[in-house]
């Protein structure tokens, strides 16, 4: 009797721990099995690179609470990561061709602008000592002037002085040749500055052109649309940079989880993804509490659905 009340208690428990699961499945099944597809040649992405961008976006929720991983790379898998090429990453592509223009162009105009500035350094110093010259050459040729005025007063000079005065004539006269000479050079420089600064000014005009034509090209900010889950398939649309597929993978493999869009700015499940990330998105306090929330991390529930999951 106590045997057959035994397998009654074991049967009633297998049937509620069944009910228990089915009914609990669609809590963040994890751990979510996936597997790479097909990758349009388009996006210049070699296998091994995708591989590795999906197994650093599943090591974001990986490492965000469980014992077991939230994600198994798996390729029997039925979630399947495809990359598909459309209008986006052509857009991508033709933003990043724009950029790096507008990245020569700045520099060209920044070579310019350091080149007017030498110029200008050099056309300051070289004023400064025409300036300084001049005034020493125009007090000398008074100062000679004087002198043979005061000899001409006294009916002539011996030929002391006279040799003297010959003297100082000839290096007013070499003076006066050198300060010509720099006088043209001040003018070379000059032109030289003016034809710069023309140039200089054309080029910045242009840029601010392309600057205006580029933001108005790029430069604006939509719904979420470098990817999408849809429930068996992963699909990725576009990236410019290694730190943005993997902050467009780990946002889907969120969804993937069950989780739903965040509002908090900045976070990786947020419905705004910045564009040409420099560095991977971090999950925010709104990110971990969605993962909490629908996962449900910290209970004996989640851990056993990970256990069985694990298992079969």
């Amino acid at each position: 009797m106590r045997f057959t009340y035994f397998l009654a208690l074991v049967f009633a428990l297998a049937i509620g721990g069944i009910h228990w699961y089915q009914k609990d499945s669609y809590i963040c099944a994890a751990p979510v099995e996936y597997r790479l597809g097909a990758i349009d040649p388009s996006f210049s992405l070699e296998r091994e690179d995708a591989l590795s961008a999906m197994k650093m976006a599943t090591n974001i929720w990986d490492k965000a609470g469980g014992a077991a991983p939230h994600f198994v790379y798996d390729e029997e898998a039925d979630l399947v990561v495809q990359f598909v090429f459309d209008e986006r990453q052509a857009t991508a592509n033709a933003q990043e061709v724009d950029q790096t223009d507008l990245d020569e162009a700045r520099n060209e105009n920044n070579l310019i602008r350091e080149t007017i500035a030498g110029l200008q350094t050099r056309y300051e110093e070289m004023q400064e000592d025409f300036n300084s010259r001049k005034s020493i050459y125009d007090r000398s040729l008074a100062s000679y002037n004087e002198a043979v005025r005061q000899v001409n007063d006294r009916g002539g000079a011996g030929s002391t002085e006279f040799d003297s005065l010959n003297a100082t004539q000839l290096e007013l006269e070499s003076e006066s040749s050198d300060l010509r000479k720099l006088a043209d050079d001040l003018g070379s420089v000059a032109s030289q500055l003016n034809q710069l600064s023309a140039e200089g000014n054309r080029l910045i005009n242009s840029y601010n052109q392309d600057v205006n034509t580029y933001n108005n090209r790029y430069g604006y900010e939509e719904e979420f649309v470098q990817g999408v889950y849809t429930g068996d398939e992963i699909s990725i649309f576009k990236f410019s940079t290694e730190a943005e597929l993997v902050s467009v993978l780990a946002h889907e493999f969120g969804h993937a989880l069950g989780i739903d869009h965040v509002e908090e700015e900045g976070s990786l499940m947020h419905y705004l993804l910045a564009e040409g990330l420099e560095s991977v998105i971090p999950l925010s306090d709104a990110d971990r509490e969605a993962l909490e929330n629908t996962c449900q991390v910290d209970t004996w529930q989640f851990k056993v659905r990970q256990m069985i999951r694990s298992k079969f």
